[in-house]
């Protein structure tokens, strides 16, 4: 019987996802670590199951589509995350959830580029034994849009707020990003594994298995991400960590955890442009459509037109993860990463996350700034090409 290995598989994802759905369907609560632990297992294993349905939908849809999507499915319990703490600030204004939910987005955006892309980055690196990657023509379009929404969120913190014209700009550019996405060039790859056993159904059974998978594992991950990051909250609250410390980094860690998992199963495949699309596009997604979507969540719960109010604190949170957008913008630039360009992100991100004072934000701020003038300034070039690249998939999309 051919591909008895891939069922296998399947059905092992499948089945350790039913621990904690059948928990969850039950009502039934564990012990802190114990529900950080099932929940996790399901996340990973919903992880697997939309890595493979991703995959696989490539044979029909362009790569840039197929991996927007995976992204919207993945971050989704971010965003329920994120949108809970701006429905509760907006009914209570002068409460702290007003810094926890610009807290757990910038936290989730600046995790997303100094654990996943540079941890997927230098493993590809080091187990190639390279100096660099190279990446392919196909991620201009979201390098083009993430350098976009990047230089516009340079303004929040001096507006100190993020208002429903945000909202505007934002989502209207996260549209925009899908629209052309759409209708991105077919990349040809070679499906091997699971993809290759669903490619290997009839066009029908095969669409609808994808969608299948697609589907469950988002109601698996939606369903498990919640507990998943309860639980590790509540592990770290028993050892004494600061509130806001854990809604900043471990939250948005078990949220980030899927998307993660996709990258990293493209890249030990060697698919290194797609495993950092996905990511990339993840980072489109959060720096876009999930900012974009804070300030209406706000006015409706607050019960008309608001802007949430960043503070102090908050202002150079935002600032900071743009800084740190601009600089990871400006290394793929060029679409080739080197080893000091990866260990660059990952360092800055530590010592951010080592030291969190305020000092430490202003200083690393301005060392992203220094590193990234020089380097966008050296690829105009490449920033030319990318703007071309897009101009020539806009004016496509509306001929057909």
């Amino acid at each position: 019987m051919p591909f008895i290995k891939e069922r296998v598989k399947i059905l092992i994802a499948l089945l350790l996802t039913l621990p904690w759905f059948s928990l969850w369907l039950m009502g039934y609560t564990l012990p802190p670590y114990l529900e950080a632990l099932v929940a996790g297992m399901a996340v990973i294993s919903a992880s697997f199951l939309l890595s493979w349905a991703a995959e696989t939908a490539e044979i029909d849809v362009p790569r840039s589509f197929s991996l927007a999507v995976v992204a919207l499915l993945a971050v989704l319990p971010e965003y329920a995350v994120d949108m809970y703490f701006a429905w509760m600030a907006g009914l209570n204004p002068d409460s702290d959830y007003v810094h926890y939910a610009t807290a757990n987005m910038t936290g989730a955006n600046r995790l997303l580029i100094g654990i996943g892309w540079s941890a997927v980055m230098l493993y590809v690196l080091l187990t190639n034994k390279k100096r660099e990657i190279d990446l392919d023509e196909g991620l201009r379009l979201e390098v083009f849009f993430l350098f976009l929404a990047t230089l516009y969120a340079f303004l929040l913190p001096f507006k100190g707020n993020i208002s429903l014209f945000d909202t505007l700009i934002f989502v209207g550019m996260y549209i925009a990003y899908i629209k052309l996405a759409m209708k991105a060039p077919h990349e040809e790859f070679e499906p091997e594994g699971v993809p290759a056993y669903l490619c290997s159904f009839p066009v029908k059974k095969r669409r609808g298995g994808v969608v299948a998978f697609f589907l469950f594992s988002a109601f698996i991950i939606f369903i498990s991400v919640e507990a998943f990051a309860e639980g590790l909250l509540e592990t770290a609250e028993i050892i004494g960590l600061d509130p806001f410390i854990m809604v900043q980094w471990i939250a948005p860690l078990a949220s980030e955890a899927p998307e993660f998992i996709v990258a990293f199963y493209l890249a030990r495949k060697m698919r290194i442009s797609a495993s950092l699309n996905a990511l990339i596009s993840s980072k489109v997604n959060q720096w876009t459509l999930l900012i974009g979507t804070i300030a209406l969540v706000y006015s409706i719960a607050y019960g008309g037109i608001a802007a949430l109010p960043l503070d102090a604190r908050q202002s150079e949170e935002v600032l900071l993860t743009a800084a740190q957008s601009l600089f990871a913008t400006a290394v793929i630039l060029n679409l080739r990463v080197s080893r000091l360009e990866a260990l660059s992100l990952l360092f800055l991100f530590i010592a951010q996350l080592l030291f969190p004072g305020v000092e430490v934000r202003i200083g690393i701020s301005i060392v992203y700034l220094l590193l990234s003038i020089p380097i966008m300034l050296r690829e105009v070039p490449d920033i030319k090409a990318t703007v071309r690249a897009v101009r020539t998939m806009a004016k496509q999309t509306g001929q057909q």
